[in-house]
């Protein structure tokens, strides 16, 4: 019954099942932004974003800065520029709004799922090799963990959207794997993701943050390019989480400024 729900999945029908965020909506909510403003300038002519941006290997950039400092405007021009880059180019651009988080959801699980959904979209492999991919990846997980007899078919009487919604209903640590096999399948395509507002996720912040600094380090070594940009505000147990990474905190980041920002990621 696994194999056949896996096997025969459809991408549309998988679409649906998805617990995936719609992130162009979020974006599309957006006030429309000038990078030339002077109250960007902390970000788009600093010295260590200029680095970030023009860097030809792999790195990671956090921002961090009050409310006031709308770094989610920054994180959605920077994510539509790169999407425009990644129309010619072999890029590949992952991005999650912590602020769309579905709050009845566990946050790992909408994560994850909203970005299989952006490589899926964004691949020019098989979308249903993809898939599939994923999925088998979670099911063996899940019955290494589980045992084959938790999963007597009479259970689910016979549903395929049934049983992919358990698969998908792993646990978090088996989602991260499989979002991890999922992007190892194209490993030279360039990677931009951004994820921003990780201090809004309303549950196991701390936790979230973590993983999310685990799954980013693992890009960096396995990747072959991957820029990386997270986004908070200036909170305590965030700062604790992420500590040692590259950071333009507001009012606190080094005051040498470089040319005006260029529009696409090298």
């Amino acid at each position: 019954m696994l194999r056949f729900a896996v096997d025969s999945i459809i991408a549309d029908r998988f679409f649906q099942i998805l617990s995936a965020v719609n992130q162009e909506e979020h974006e599309a909510t957006m006030p429309s932004m000038d990078c030339d403003q002077p109250e960007f300038y902390w970000i788009f002519r600093n010295i260590d974003f200029a680095q970030w941006k023009s860097a030809s290997c792999s790195q990671v950039l956090w921002l961090s800065g009050p409310p006031e400092c709308r770094i989610h405007q920054v994180s959605s021009s920077i994510v539509n520029r790169a999407k425009e880059s990644a129309l010619t180019k072999e890029h590949c651009v992952l991005h999650f709004f912590c602020s769309t988080t579905v709050r009845e959801k566990s946050v790992v699980s909408v994560f994850v799922q909203t970005l299989l959904y952006q490589i899926i979209c964004s691949s020019p492999m098989d979308k249903k090799l993809i898939i599939r991919n994923f999925l088998k990846t979670l099911v063996e997980i899940i019955l290494e963990k589980e045992g084959a007899s938790n999963w007597e078919p009479a259970r689910f009487e016979g549903s395929p959207e049934i049983l992919l919604k358990r698969i998908l209903n792993a646990s978090a640590d088996g989602l991260w794997t499989a979002l991890k096999a999922a992007l190892s399948d194209d490993p030279g395509r360039e990677l931009l993701i951004v994820v921003d507002g990780l201090d809004k996720v309303q549950h196991q912040k701390c936790e979230f943050s973590k993983a999310i600094r685990e799954f980013v380090a693992h890009l960096l070594e396995r990747t072959s390019k991957v820029k990386a940009l997270l986004t908070s505000r200036p909170q305590a147990e965030i700062k604790e989480v992420l500590e040692g990474l590259p950071c333009i905190e507001y009012d606190k980041e080094r005051k040498g400024l470089v040319a005006p920002y260029i529009s696409t990621l090298s």
